[in-house]
């Protein structure tokens, strides 16, 4: 093995030496306790892909991270220890929790599906956006094991707070960004005297419009980030199906239909 690698296979475990964690486990609920041969100044934490938790530890050389909610499924903690010194430690540990979780799935940027499930049964979620008013969700009947919710995203960044408890009482806590997008908005769309008139907006600039008139190939139109366009189109008087979708510069689209017959 060369030697280089053998110095960096010894410092790293000398690093893991420095680095004592004790964790307990409590249904889906985690309790780290974290001891360190030097000061910490603070800890990163996450689960799997979630967003990461910062702590401020003020150089103690011991550290308790208490009601760690697991989510359901194999899981894996992944904790990040900073020194007085600036220097990084890093472990991970690996779990599994059959029990309550949370799914987030994002709708197209303007909704969330919510969904809390327990196969023991689910007694109620919660959920709030940013500083707002929570909301409260109950199941159709008691003994249903999870429970959906479609709620709106509100436009810009926004952070979604979801609380889920089961019928034993246990919570589960989850916490993700959205950001809130409106779809592109077709104002004027008719035709006359031989012309289809179009006129599309969108608040953060329109990218281009297809428009696909009977079985003829379909046109482009660049808006070039504009936030309102317009343009007219010679039908003449023959009849005519059109179909005219307009996308954003975030991707998203809108599309109308119309006939002159």
């Amino acid at each position: 093995m060369h030697s280089s690698l053998i110095i960096l296979l010894k410092m790293r475990f000398l690093i893991l030496l420095h680095l004592k964690l004790l964790l307990q486990k409590t249904g889906n609920v985690a309790t780290v306790a974290i001891n360190y041969n030097k000061g910490i100044s603070e800890v990163n934490y996450h689960w799997n892909d979630d967003e990461v938790v910062n702590v401020k530890a003020y150089s103690n050389r011991g550290i308790v991270l208490n009601n760690l909610s697991i989510p359901s499924g194999k899981s894996t903690l992944y904790i990040e220890i900073i020194d007085e010194n600036g220097k990084k430690s890093f472990d991970s540990y690996d779990y599994k929790y059959e029990g309550i979780s949370i799914d987030v799935e994002n709708i197209e940027y303007s909704h969330v599906k919510i969904t809390a499930s327990d196969l023991t049964g689910i007694s109620y979620m919660k959920f709030r956006w940013n500083n707002g008013e929570e909301t409260t969700v109950y199941p159709n009947e008691e003994g249903d094991t999870s429970i959906e919710y479609e709620s709106e995203i509100p436009l810009g960044e926004n952070t979604l707070y979801v609380t889920a408890v089961n019928k034993d009482n246990l919570t589960l806590q989850k916490k993700g960004n959205y950001k809130g997008l409106k779809k592109p908005e077709i104002k004027d769309f008719y035709i006359e005297d031989d012309y289809l008139y179009v006129t599309v907006t969108d608040e953060n600039g329109v990218y281009f419009i297809t428009q696909q008139t009977n079985d003829y190939p379909e046109e482009r139109f660049d808006a070039h980030g504009d936030k309102e366009f317009s343009y007219r189109y010679y039908v003449g008087s023959e009849k005519i199906l059109v179909k005219v979708t307009v996308t954003d510069i975030d991707g998203l689209s809108t599309t109308i239909r119309g006939k002159n017959y």
